[in-house]
């Protein structure tokens, strides 16, 4: 039993098991209202900009063959977004909106494992930025953009640092956005673990073996608190002073060692963690678009 709970518990969050799984079919939580509303907001918006979408495949530097969708607002700057595990690119769409009110292309993206991507182990926020240089060598080569920001929710945070942070980053990658960046997926894992009443260990030891094997990252010593130090692109955080799984003590760590000279961290006095545009679009909207203003 020690040794099957653990790994049984691993397969369900870092393995897509199943075609069903991570799917963009249906939200990732049927039962939670806000889930259900941002991606209502999604499709919503997918279907107001139906003209201006289109299907786009990469194919990673691992062999992965990835999915997207790209809306062409006829802007020379592009997001990339990465959302959080476990969704899709359609819950991608309800941060695009913030993006197109900028007048910024958007280009929201099925990860690794997940939605119309290839994929059986997910990246844990570390693999996802071989997805990411991907899509910006597309929208390099293919589109003629020369600016393109990354923004990350949760563990896309966690990507979009890791690819920041990356010595041979493309220079068309030229901003940073962030919404509950995590200092390592270690410590927002144990929390996710007691919070549901597991036991955290042996169950996140078996976790943490099972990544080091698949992806030779140390979900403990190499999250993105051990690379924020290298990243040198306009930088923007976003964080809530009520988020119980990026705690507001470690996000004030990671902003401290981001090594950007333009940085910015923005704190939400309310709101979950990944629910910040949800709780206050406005806001939201209003510091995206101050951080676009930079790239025009």
């Amino acid at each position: 039993m020690l040794f099957f709970v653990p790994n049984m518990v691993t397969k369900i969050i870092l393995a897509r098991t199943k075609p069903t799984k991570f799917t963009r079919d249906h939200p990732s939580d049927l039962n939670n209202e806000g889930i259900l509303y941002m991606w209502d907001e999604s499709l919503k918006f997918q279907q107001e900009h139906k003209d201006k979408e289109e299907d786009v495949r990469v194919v990673t530097e691992d062999g992965l063959h990835l999915a997207g969708l790209y809306y062409d607002f006829g802007s020379d700057i592009a997001v990339i977004i990465l959302p959080g595990r476990p969704e899709t690119c359609i819950y991608s769409l309800f941060y695009g909106i913030s993006y197109a009110k900028a007048g910024v292309n958007v280009l929201a993206i099925d990860t690794r494992a997940h939605g119309l991507s290839e994929g059986y182990w997910t990246g844990c926020g570390y693999a996802e930025q071989l997805d990411i240089l991907a899509f910006a060598k597309y929208l390099h080569e293919e589109k003629g953009i020369n600016k393109i920001i990354l923004h990350g929710i949760c563990v896309g945070s966690s990507a979009v640092a890791h690819c920041a942070a990356r010595k041979d980053l493309p220079p068309y990658i030229v901003g940073m956005v962030t919404d509950g960046l995590y200092a390592s997926y270690y410590e927002s894992l144990k929390i996710r673990i007691a919070k549901n009443k597991g036991m955290v260990y042996p169950g996140i030891w078996a976790f943490r073996s099972k990544v080091k094997k698949i992806y030779h990252y140390d979900i403990k010593t190499n999250g993105p608190i051990a690379v924020v130090q290298d990243i040198r692109i306009p930088s923007l955080m976003m964080a809530s002073k009520e988020d119980i799984y990026s705690l507001p003590i470690r996000t004030k760590a990671l902003y401290e060692k981001l090594g950007a000279p333009d940085k910015h961290l923005e704190w939400w006095e309310h709101g979950m963690h990944s629910h910040l545009r949800r709780i206050d679009p406005d806001h939201y909207d209003k510091t995206i678009a101050d951080f676009v203003k930079k790239f025009k």
